[in-house]
């Protein structure tokens, strides 16, 4: 039988020093909610062993800290580990999954609740390979905590809550009928 992997909080490996995300809920009511990756191992020593990279306004994060602990669990739940929650203080979420909230957060992170559940009904339809990638494109062009309006991260803003008029799905044109292509057989002779 396999033995069953320790983890802390949603999926941190029982390493000394892991790679991983923290969301920092204050105890106060209104101090927004900080996302902090941290480095681990490969930090220590260094003056960014810890980065802050976004802050959420705490309305805004209570609108989907329901619907982000959902989806973090049906992801922990594939591989077969345990569940985790929210709670005040400093709660540690495995570094892969920590990206893909921080594309959430950076959406976010100016929002105000109702926006908030639009970016995370959109955000959560995307596929986690789309997440990483986008994560990747926000941070090496500034996945800092003081450059929210610039760059990738208005455009994530814009993409996962897209501000304005809706484009009306029901007026698509009928696509032309195309004659089939003949395809080649590659065994018989031309």
């Amino acid at each position: 039988m396999a033995e069953k992997v320790i983890t802390h909080g949603f999926g941190v490996p029982n390493d000394p020093l892991p790679h991983q995300f923290l969301v920092r809920v204050p105890a106060g009511r209104t101090d927004p909610v900080e996302v902090w990756e941290d480095f681990g191992a490969v930090g220590v020593g260094t003056a960014a062993q810890r980065l802050c990279r976004a802050a959420v306004p705490r309305d805004t994060w209570r609108q989907v800290a329901e619907g982000v602990k959902a989806h973090l669990n049906r992801r922990l739940k594939e591989k077969d580990l345990k569940a985790s929650r929210f709670n005040a203080g400093d709660n540690r979420v495995e570094r892969i999954l920590g990206r893909e909230l921080c594309v959430l957060a950076w959406a976010i992170e100016d929002a105000i609740p109702d926006e908030a559940a639009i970016a995370f009904t959109r955000w959560s339809s995307h596929r986690p390979e789309e997440l990483w990638w986008l994560f990747q494109q926000i941070n090496k062009d500034g996945g800092e905590w003081d450059s929210p309006k610039t760059g990738w991260r208005i455009a994530i803003r814009h993409a996962l809550i897209r501000e304005g008029e809706e484009v009306s799905i029901g007026a698509r044109r009928v696509r032309p009928a195309t004659p089939p292509e003949k395809i080649p057989d590659l065994f018989t002779k031309l």
